[in-house]
């Protein structure tokens, strides 16, 4: 074995010198390792956690020198290398744990490996492995024997990239595999979402974990999780694993001309742009539908973008997208009220009966800010007000405020746009506006109930100082008994002894009898019917349970 020769220049050696010179220590350096394998496999996709091979070596990590200096301990990097041919022409890579001598494999990092190497899914075949040691990047590694394992794989999907949230949890969105390495399509996106993308043998991307690099991308454990633009809405997104790098093309409006002319509406639920119109007779209509892209991408960063012309094209059947527009020819089956809508998820165009669908709307009103006095953190969705009245988009909940700027109300978790801010008003009512950086001021500190109406665009806050139960059947009639607060903000809960039926639910009441909380099955809801106690209770204590800040109750008999 070939010496490797190192130069030590520390400077209390070098002063006992005389004259000063370089110690010169040589090594012969680590030694070829004796590996194991524990056996063949067959890997399985269910099984997936199960841990499926396990190797081990003879220690070689504590290496003899020649002169007067010490090797540090561990000095061997060992790296265990994976092939599909004995001569490991490619292999797949996997660096040990300092002083380590055995590594164990799952069923999916294992089958990760092998589909990597280059091994069919549904067949044994064989797996090389071999030890690599060496003391540095740049010193040749000595080699372990071989040690062959038959493995066989599952198959794995390769043709989608799937979305998975921050928390890297599917969201059950894909992209399409395009060609090697490049997933594409369409994603509704929120302001801001932050997201991975997880290929088909498990490996996960995201945004490389440095300042200033966004949109470009990295499987590494240090990576953060990607991120959208400011706007919501739709985009064409293109993820490049062998580039290390992603773009999001953000598309604000779709333009139809040809039989049918006029703007298209994007539903980023159904991620479907759609025009409603009124059809004289069935038959046939020529459209082409175009618009002006916003291109966000390594050059630009999430803070500036670049224009581009988009448009579709193809059939209906299967529509295509691109830089320009075709006439696309589409069958209108009945007359009436219908729709033309283009689904970004299979990429089709057509027409449907009656109008696009109702409007959504959103079952919490998020109040983003009124809580940044408690935690000393960033703001977050936390905190939140429930729909009691759809028609007038009414929304009701008791928020623990303690805001250092103020607040603003958004109508989606996470999504940093369709916000409201303050129009007019102080601290405890006024009006507001969509999408204005204006603050509403807050409150003194403490609890305090919200009410809101987007139909109005007005709120309130009404400051709580007392939380009481009433009309749980009782021989003194309905009369409000007064809850003792929890040491968790907005808990609130009493022992109740249920005398008779309560034939019309119990309420929670704020402040005497103006404001209340009905609601079933353990959520309340503002001004709703009382929350019903059938006649099993009836001669028992129950200790009834509030959390008016999340809308919740609980009844447990003691």
């Amino acid at each position: 074995m070939k010496k490797s020769i190192f130069i030590i220049a520390l400077a209390a050696l070098l002063t006992a010198c005389t004259p000063a010179e370089d110690i010169k220590v040589t090594t012969d350096g680590p030694y070829a390792a004796v590996l194991q394998a524990s056996g063949d496999v067959v890997l399985e996709k269910d099984n997936a956690s199960a841990l499926a091979l396990s190797l081990n070596w003879s220690d070689n990590n504590n290496i003899a020198t020649v002169g007067s200096a010490i090797a540090p301990a561990n000095a061997t990097v060992n790296t265990l290398q994976f092939s599909a041919s004995e001569d490991f022409d490619t292999v797949v890579e996997y660096l040990c744990d300092k002083g380590s001598t055995a590594a164990q494999f799952t069923v999916e990092t294992l089958n990760t490996i092998c589909i990597k190497a280059g091994l069919d899914g549904g067949s044994a075949q064989p797996l090389y492995v071999r030890l690599a040691s060496s003391l540095g990047a740049n010193i040749a590694p000595v080699y372990s024997n071989i040690v062959i394992v038959n493995v066989t794989p599952f198959t794995v999907d390769f043709s989608l990239g799937h979305i998975l949230t921050a928390a890297h949890e599917d969201t059950g969105a894909t992209l399409k595999r395009t060609s090697d390495g490049v997933y594409s399509g369409f994603m509704g996106a929120s302001s801001w979402f932050n997201w991975f993308l997880q290929e088909g043998d498990g490996t996960e991307w995201g945004n490389l974990g440095h300042d200033g690099k966004q949109f470009f991308i990295s499987s590494a454990d240090s990576k953060w999780n990607m991120w959208f633009p400011e706007p919501s809405g739709c985009y064409y997104t293109v993820v490049d694993t062998k580039k290390g790098e992603w773009s999001a093309l953000n598309i604000p409006a779709l333009t139809l001309a040809g039989d049918l002319s006029g703007e298209m509406v994007y539903d980023r639920a159904a991620n479907s742009w759609s025009y409603t119109w009124n059809a004289a007779s069935a038959g046939t209509v020529n459209v082409t539908v175009s618009g002006t892209g916003r291109q966000y991408d390594t050059t630009t960063g999430d803070s500036s973008f670049n224009e581009s012309t988009v448009g579709f094209g193809g059939s209906a059947s299967a529509v295509s997208f691109g830089s320009s527009a075709s006439a696309i020819s589409v069958a209108v089956g009945l007359a009436g009220e219908v729709s033309l809508v283009l689904n970004l998820n299979d990429m089709t165009l057509s027409v449907v009966a009656g109008g696009a669908g109702p409007v959504e709307v959103p079952g919490l009103l998020y109040a983003v800010g009124v809580n940044d006095g408690w935690t000393d953190a960033d703001w977050d969705f936390d905190n939140y007000l429930v729909l009691y009245d759809a028609d007038n988009l009414a929304y009701a909940g008791a928020c623990n405020i303690n805001s250092k700027w103020g607040y603003r109300f958004y109508t989606e978790k996470d999504n940093w746009s369709g916000y409201y801010g303050l129009e007019s008003g102080d601290a405890l009512s006024g009006a507001l506006v969509a999408e204005v950086e204006n603050n509403i001021p807050a409150p003194e500190v403490g609890m305090y109930l919200m009410q809101v109406s987007l139909s109005a665009k007005t709120y309130t806050n009404t400051a709580i100082s007392g939380v009481y139960i009433a009309g749980v059947g009782r021989d003194s009639g309905w009369e409000l008994l007064e809850m003792t607060p929890a040491n968790e903000a907005g808990v609130y809960s009493l022992p109740v002894a249920v005398e008779g039926s309560t034939p019309w639910g119990f309420k929670i009441y704020i402040n005497g009898w103006d404001y209340w909380f009905g609601g079933s099955e353990g959520q309340l809801r503002f001004g709703a019917d009382g929350c019903p106690l059938d006649d099993s209770y009836i001669g028992s204590t129950c200790l009834f349970t509030v959390d008016i800040c999340k809308g919740t109750y609980s009844i447990v008999k003691q």
